[in-house]
């Protein structure tokens, strides 16, 4: 039991590690941000092809004939997040974009009593609250910087969005959650392309492109959705929590991008009532429903 355990923080850990530089490598890309978010769709597109194929090399074809119906609903919510956040991540700093994007499971409990009609807890609405009282501080450091607002609301529409995705795997389990990405980029990019340069990349930023959809995004995600099926969802989201720390810490290391005051403080609000609320789900697991 307690070597399953391992081997589910060992697995989670990992795909947050391999994901975590990913805001790094988007500002490392110079293009525009509808090149960039169309090559980075495609080649997720391709890379989650290719996780498939090595995950289910006999049913690779199945997997994707469950995208009907229900699963058009995912693809839909997974592009949207996409475009959300690299719009956010060029007009706001990493560090506002992957802190409001760590709000994701709380638009989750929202939308789960929405779509799934699954009781939130007391502890939940109040993380909420504090969570929006630690982004209304965040943003307010944003209002002077140009497009920084705009940012911000960008990766709040992310949170949502993907709150969405997660919220529809757990409604339609019959719908393999790695097709559904992999045809999200796909459409992405399609619907992209009339906006895009895709012509225009120059070969750096084409392999930042490329390590990023076929390397970083489909193998971290693959690890991310394998390990929590040894260890409890709260845990899940405490590990997660790590992106939003290292995401900042990678590009503040790289390219010297400070957070700002307002940053610092919106963002200690936000991560400390996400983990508090993790932790308290994690130490009375029997008041929690049966999914959160």
């Amino acid at each position: 039991m307690k070597s399953t355990h391992l081997k589910g923080l060992l697995i989670t850990a990992c795909g947050v590690l391999v994901i975590s530089p990913d805001g790094l490598l988007t500002r490392l890309i110079v293009t525009d941000h509808w090149t960039m978010i169309f090559w980075r769709a495609l080649f997720l597109s391709f890379g989650m092809w290719l996780v498939i194929s090595f995950a289910y090399p006999n049913r690779v074809w199945q997997q994707y004939r469950t995208i009907k119906g229900p699963g058009l609903l995912m693809v839909t919510a997974y592009s949207l997040g996409t475009i959300s956040f690299i719009f956010a991540i060029t007009h706001t700093s990493v560090a506002n974009t992957l802190i409001i994007l760590s709000t994701t499971p709380l638009f989750a409990a929202i939308i789960g009593r929405l779509l799934l009609h699954e009781k939130i807890q007391p502890r939940t609405i109040i993380a909420i609250l504090l969570v929006a009282t630690g982004i209304t501080i965040m943003t307010s450091g944003s209002v002077n910087q140009q497009n920084g607002l705009l940012g911000d609301l960008a990766a709040i529409l992310g949170s949502f969005f993907l709150a969405c995705g997660f919220s529809f795997v757990r409604r339609f389990p019959q719908v393999s959650a790695f097709s559904a990405i992999s045809c999200s980029g796909l459409l992405t990019a399609l619907v992209i392309l009339p906006f895009a340069a895709p012509l225009s990349v120059s070969q750096a930023d084409m392999g930042y492109l490329m390590v990023m959809g076929l390397y970083m995004l489909p193998i971290g995600t693959a690890l991310m959705f394998l390990g929590p099926r040894y260890i409890p969802a709260p845990e899940v989201g405490l590990l997660l929590l790590l992106e939003s720390i290292l995401g900042p810490v990678w590009v503040w290391l790289a390219l010297g991008e400070e957070p700002g005051t307002s940053t610092l403080l919106g963002g200690a609000v936000v991560i400390s009532t996400l983990a508090v609320n993790t932790i308290w789900a994690l130490k009375f697991p029997r008041l929690e429903p049966a999914a959160i």
